[in-house]
């Protein structure tokens, strides 16, 4: 039963207090940052593109500073076919990849089936050689050209490298010429300090005149002694 008069009309509907909108206006599709400000996309992609060049650049030293080579500008796909990586996995450890296959004058680009043969060989042979598993990158990785992945496999090959070994030995050892000094003069003081014949008592030098510059002359006068004791000794006349 409906109580209201009749001249009261249609219900009415007043609109919301202090100017606030309708609820309805809230049920909008939700905008992402990049929608609402542009500037926000254009600089996340500059950051990844930047960190790809980086990536691009430090992939390309590790790999030209070991085959001697100078890689083409495009690097992502001079890598895909898994020829430079197989180069580079023989390089480290000879013969770790026995059968490479290489494009010809006749057929310039390898099938895909070869190139990933190529990928797989690299890979087979990264493990041979110690790679951890968690460094690997996948086949697909290389075939699409994910720098990202490849980079932490090639930068945990070149770690087994023994040239790199090697250098870092040498750099030690040249960093370090005092302590080479040292050891020398050590094992000339251990020689002097044995008990001479008795001849010599006046003739040896001590350790400290080997060490002070003042003591040059005690020096050249044991190894004066030393040199005619070495010398052969002409045979008296019968």
């Amino acid at each position: 039963r409906d109580d209201r008069s009749p001249d009261s009309g249609p219900p009415s509907y007043s609109s919301p207090p202090f100017g606030l909108k309708p609820r309805s206006v809230f049920l909008r599709t939700h905008k992402s940052l990049e929608s609402v400000d542009p500037q926000f996309t254009m600089r996340r992609k500059m950051e990844q593109l930047r960190e790809e060049l980086e990536l691009m650049e430090q992939l390309r030293d590790l790999i030209e500073s070991r085959l001697k080579v100078v890689l083409p500008e495009d690097l992502s796909s001079s890598l895909m076919d898994g020829v430079v990586l197989c180069h580079l996995a023989n390089h480290i450890r000879p013969r770790s990849v026995a059968s490479i296959h290489v494009p010809s004058p006749a057929v310039p680009k390898l099938s895909m089936a070869k190139c990933r043969r190529n990928v797989e060989n690299f890979l087979d042979a990264c493990k041979k050689i110690g790679v951890s598993e968690s460094s690997l990158c996948s086949p697909y990785d290389i075939t699409q050209c994910r720098l990202q992945p490849v980079h932490s496999t090639v930068r945990a090959l070149v770690t087994f490298d023994a040239s790199t070994v090697n250098r870092k030995q040498d750099e030690a050892m040249t960093a370090s010429p005092a302590s080479c000094r040292s050891s020398q003069t050590l094992s000339v003081v251990s020689v002097t300090t044995q008990t001479p014949p008795p001849a010599w008592q006046d003739k040896l030098c001590l350790p400290h005149h080997i060490l002070e510059e003042k003591g040059l002359v005690k020096v050249c006068i044991t190894v004066q002694a030393l040199v005619e004791e070495g010398s052969p000794k002409p045979s008296a006349l019968t």
